[in-house]
């Protein structure tokens, strides 16, 4: 029923070193509107990150979907025939369209929109062993090399019922579990059409929150560029560079002002609509990364800060 994740918002105490974080990741900050910024990634026509300015903790605000009007159609006679009540949206630069709260009480927008398109890009000649496709020609990306991410890819949030959570998400929504972690510890969602292998995931904590938004990038290698501004800025690492088993992309998170992370993203899994596609249920371990620069995540990496 949805086609793809739109934006996400989160209520922060302070725009300013909001926009620091967001813009030295390498988003693009809109003309602010009150008490909101917003971004977007290069190449994108809508906002993908929104920033409410409330003055207290950071707090997950909501999270935005796009869908055709069947889509709508269908959600909104779901929503009614479970007796969920519409919301009112949270500002008056909110999308239109469905309005509502999942179990957790999280704010859910689902609203028309075309499917978001992205330019195909070269993608670089590689030398393998045994393969020599690149002769005669430098392998090094160019030093002007910077991180400038094309998508907000997922984003994932805690929640103290992940199989709850996911089957609402599934039922209401349309979306697909592409694989799962043991013990009720994580679930990992895609939209019910051709699609990255998660969009959407959830995390178990004692309570709701936000965990971290992830956008992609060309490489590794622009990663990690994007990665040296971030240590130049003395913004804190949080984990990686590293490749995760669920999803199987390359990984590396910082954490932004309120402890809150962003994670660039290269090589994710892709599943078609028509695959058949057989979710596993990972170990913590080898669902969490294959490996780590700097080894298994941090003793914090799960902690949800909108508790403390």
């Amino acid at each position: 029923m949805i086609h793809g994740i739109r934006h996400f918002a989160l209520g922060v105490p302070d725009l300013q070193a909001g926009a620091d974080f967001y813009t030295t990741f390498g988003l693009n900050a809109q003309a602010a509107s009150g008490r909101e910024l917003r971004f977007r990634c290069d190449g994108r026509a809508h906002d993908e990150v929104v920033l409410i300015e409330t003055g207290k903790n950071r707090k997950f605000n909501h999270i935005a979907f796009g869908a055709d009007a069947k889509g709508i159609d269908q959600i909104s006679n779901t929503l009614r025939a479970r007796g969920i009540e519409l919301a009112k949206p949270p500002s008056p630069d909110a999308p239109g369209g469905l309005w509502f709260h999942d179990p957790d009480g999280a704010l859910v927008n689902v609203h028309e929109a075309a499917r978001a398109t992205q330019n195909a890009e070269k993608t670089p000649t590689v030398n393998y062993p045994g393969v020599t496709a690149r002769v005669g020609q430098r392998g090094c990306p160019p030093f002007s090399l910077t991180a400038r991410p094309r998508r907000l890819g997922h984003i994932i949030l805690f929640t103290p019922d992940v199989a709850r959570k996911a089957q609402f998400y599934c039922d209401v929504l349309g979306m697909r579990v592409s694989d799962t972690i043991v013990d009720n510890f994580a679930a990992f969602l895609r939209v019910g059409g051709d699609s990255d292998h998660h969009v959407l995931a959830f995390l178990n904590s004692p309570g709701p929150g936000f965990h971290h938004a992830s956008f992609e990038v060309s490489s590794i290698d622009e990663a990690e560029v994007g990665a040296k501004k971030l240590f130049d800025k003395s913004f804190r690492h949080a984990w990686g560079p590293g490749r995760h088993g669920v999803g199987s992309n390359y990984f590396h998170y910082f954490r932004d002002p309120w402890n809150g992370m962003a994670e660039y993203f290269f090589d994710m899994d892709y599943i078609p609509r028509a695959a058949d596609w057989q979710p596993a249920d990972w170990t913590k371990k080898d669902g969490m990364f294959l490996w780590s620069a700097d080894g298994p995540p941090p003793s914090d990496f799960g902690r949800n800060y909108e508790l403390d």
